[in-house]
């Protein structure tokens, strides 16, 4: 009644409707795994700077003030690695806002995690990866800002979400400019 072909089509698409059903569920039900990872950041010092000559093709990058945070984090991430964790991206954000801009982040330190050997974080005194510059080339009208951590878990399936863990409030200070007629 049936040959060969016909049968193999059957379970060939039973067999996929199945992997099918089993990827949806492990997609979905992945970021609800209980992870309690410890974390710890503290922020020692902000500093502003005006000229740093960064791009050499980058004539605005001598006047613009620029910001230097040095920081401390320490944390475990190890309990957020689980069987459809691929890898961990963590960052660092400082979102502030202006009045022409509302919404201001810049990402300032980042690291991929690979593994729960390097889930264990211990950044001592740890600066700025990347600069720190406001669109108008001043802080100014910066009044206050914020230095996040967030942690990215990238999953083998499904989607990659953000959480935002510890936030720190800092002001951003003026640069300090020399006194007139001092060498």
């Amino acid at each position: 009644m049936y040959n060969f072909l016909q049968r193999l089509s059957g379970v060939t698409s039973f067999a996929m409707s199945t992997l099918m059903a089993l990827v949806v569920v492990i997609a979905l039900t992945t970021p609800f795994i209980p992870s309690s990872p410890t974390f710890d950041m503290s922020l020692h010092n902000v500093q502003t700077t005006t000229g740093r000559a960064m791009d050499p093709y980058d004539r605005m990058s001598r006047k613009a003030e620029y910001a230097r945070l040095t920081f401390d984090l320490d944390a475990d991430l190890s309990t957020m690695f689980n069987w459809n964790t691929k890898l961990l991206f963590a960052y660092v954000t400082v979102d502030y806002t202006t009045p022409g801009f509302e919404t201001n982040r810049a990402v300032i330190w980042d690291r991929i995690i690979k593994n729960k050997r390097q889930a264990k974080l211990k950044l001592r005194k740890h600066h700025n990866k990347y600069a720190l510059r406001n669109y108008p080339l001043t802080f100014e009208d910066v009044e206050g800002a914020n230095l996040t951590l967030h942690i990215n878990p990238v999953p083998y399936l499904g989607i990659m979400y953000d959480k935002p863990v510890v936030s720190i409030p800092f002001t951003i200070p003026r640069p300090v400019k020399p006194a007139a007629g001092s060498a």
